[in-house]
């Protein structure tokens, strides 16, 4: 262990705004050649599952610290991974660690005019999701207050379908299911 100061609290999760390359587009080249190997996978996949120095998911990969750096290297370079930390070996070397770039990426297969659709149709499910997630919300405290029916002794699951809240959530996730298929149908 080294006697110089280390942190474990990089995380994994991207809090940034997904990028939505098309394929002809700036950028996505380098996505699919970062990509394109067998082994860039599984170190990214390593990095979803807990970010770590190369050395640390070189143990974890079985694989050489130079074949993980070279990976790396190219997953930074298009964007897919980043240094998230610093931190110090036993010998006292900096020691980069590396998580999901902020910034999720999706690679769209198809038009303009339907890459457009798709970035829209994300932005309305994402809205419409906080929005019902707050309507149930409401409603589940509308209910809890003893403003709204409810109450008696019905077993746990029973109790909670009965929640207006709840019910409210199932109903809106169904009619958001029938826009997307409606959305997919008419594409």
């Amino acid at each position: 262990m080294s006697l110089l100061p280390s942190t474990d609290d990089v995380s994994a999760e991207q809090e940034g705004e997904i990028q939505v390359l098309g394929v002809t587009e700036d950028g996505t080249a380098d996505v699919f050649d970062a990509l394109a190997s067998d082994t860039a996978r599984l170190v990214l996949t390593a990095i979803y599952d807990e970010p770590a120095p190369p050395s640390a998911l070189a143990d974890r990969l079985d694989m050489s610290v130079q074949n993980v750096s070279y990976h790396l290297n190219n997953l930074e370079d298009a964007g897919i991974v980043q240094v998230a930390d610093t931190r110090y070996s036993e010998k006292g070397k900096e020691m980069n660690v590396y998580a999901p770039a902020d910034d999720p990426v999706v690679v769209f297969v198809g038009t303009e005019t339907r890459k457009t659709g798709f970035i829209d149709l994300l932005k309305r499910l994402v809205g419409a999701s906080a929005l019902l997630l707050l309507g149930s919300v409401l409603l589940y405290i509308y209910q809890g207050f003893g403003l709204g029916a409810g109450g008696g002794s019905e077993s746990t699951i029973r109790a909670l379908l009965a929640v207006p809240g709840f019910e409210f959530l199932l109903g809106g996730l169904f009619i958001l299911s029938l826009t997307v298929i409606w959305w997919r149908w008419n594409q």
